[in-house]
């Protein structure tokens, strides 16, 4: 019996010749990433297991501010600032902060901290996004991390894999989120998905961008899922070759291999989509929302703020106006995607439009700053979630969708059809 890629990554950074799921194992991980929130406790529980307070290898522990730069409070930049003091104590070379800041799963990948066949932990829960580039990408705890740190060591129970195989041919308009979100709407949180491997093939795969397979993997944890992957190919090379720090080899799941159950979905049959406030996996085709209205939109996130996002917006905005009762939020998931939406004209297209570009940041995603939500509003958004009280106020609600739809939704200030129109 073969191996899945995820099965095949467990057993290779583990020193074996095979593994099979529910087997424990101890795995070589490449990279360890943790962020300003959790970074003093991932390094105050290092010190209490690392007597001699050696890191495994400093070049491999990524240091990232994220959800709290810039600081909206002073308790937030009291947090930073003991945050930068033990990261320049420990001498960290890769330390992403204000002026070089970005969302710490884009900066993973963006930057080639992340290798086809290898594997990544990070103290945030979308670390899955890694999968995108062939690596097994999974969210630690402090505990787990400070092992690591230590060790370069992290432990896992082989997962059951699920595949996913997406047939067909994208629509004009139709992007990875809505995919992301047909397939939440599909599955549903049933326990069924729970700590298994999410593996993405299929000719509908290959032909998307690296952006789009980074949303997709994104968001395989908001079902439940130990990590997603999609195996490295042409495009996960090009993409890697300027930026990746390490060698790295081919890696895909074998002809025989055993999964859990396959599913296949023809995108073709898939249109824009809108995930409803409060609950996720309520997921319905855009027709069922057209006309709604809302006041807030937002683009940005490790889901859906990467330069080809902010491209597709700046299609359909040209020229146009944001509706006057809509408040517009887009922020950029990096320096470097931010720098490329100047470059290319992105964000002037969008100022002109009239919405506010905000620097690098987790911002409103995590309910913490730049546009929080208040009692009563309803957010259109581009994130990754929408529980109550996710993007602040308990008593706003949020509609989860993709990009294209945020834009072409603002110029009427209710939810928008992009196919409506010939952008």
């Amino acid at each position: 019996m073969g191996m899945t890629i995820t099965e095949k990554i467990m057993a290779r950074n583990s020193g074996r010749t095979a593994v099979v799921p529910g087997q424990l194992v101890w795995v070589d991980v490449h990279t360890v990433m943790t962020m300003d929130y959790l970074g003093k406790q991932c390094f105050t529980a290092f010190e209490s297991l690392s007597p001699d307070k050696q890191l495994f290898d400093k070049q491999r522990l990524i240091c990232v501010s994220d959800h709290l730069a810039p600081p909206p409070t002073e308790q937030f930049a009291t947090m930073l600032n003991e945050w930068r003091e033990i990261v320049h104590k420990y001498d960290i070379p890769y330390f992403y902060d204000l002026g070089r800041q970005g969302i710490a799963h884009q900066l993973m990948v963006e930057q080639g901290h992340v290798l086809p066949g290898k594997v990544s932990i990070g103290t945030d829960s979308h670390a899955n996004t890694y999968g995108a580039v062939g690596a097994v990408g999974n969210a630690i705890g402090v505990t787990d991390a400070a092992i690591a740190m230590a060790t370069g060591k992290c432990w896992f129970r082989v997962p059951e894999s699920v595949k996913f195989v997406i047939k067909g041919t994208w629509q004009p308009w139709v992007m990875a989120k809505d995919l992301s979100l047909h397939i939440m709407g599909m599955m549903h949180w049933n326990g069924h998905l729970i700590y298994k491997t999410l593996e993405f093939t299929g000719p509908a795969i290959e032909s998307l961008g690296m952006a789009g397979r980074m949303t997709l993997c994104n968001m395989t944890v908001d079902l439940g899922a130990k990590n997603g992957i999609i195996a490295p190919d042409a495009t996960t090379a090009n993409y890697l070759a300027p930026v990746q720090k390490g060698e790295w080899g081919f890696v895909s799941s074998d002809e025989d291999a055993r999964y859990d159950a396959v599913y296949e979905v023809d995108v073709t049959q898939v249109g824009p989509t809108v995930s409803m406030p409060d609950k996720l996996d309520d997921v319905v085709p855009i027709e069922k929302v057209i006309g709604t209205k809302f006041n807030k939109a937002f683009v940005g996130t490790c889901t859906n703020g990467r330069t080809e996002d902010f491209a597709i917006m700046a299609k359909i905005l040209e020229g146009q106006q944001i509706h006057r009762n809509v408040n517009m939020i887009c922020i950029p998931a990096s320096q470097s995607v931010y720098l490329e939406c100047i470059q290319k004209g992105y964000f002037e297209t969008l100022i002109r439009a009239g919405a506010a570009i905000e620097t690098p940041s987790c911002g409103p995603c995590a309910g913490i700053h730049t546009g929080v939500a208040g009692d009563g509003d309803i957010v259109l958004s581009a994130g990754n979630r929408n529980m109550k009280g996710r993007m602040g106020s308990k008593n706003a609600k949020i509609f989860l969708t993709s990009p294209a739809v945020v834009a072409a939704s603002a110029i009427k200030g209710e939810i928008t059809d992009p196919r409506s129109q010939n952008w």
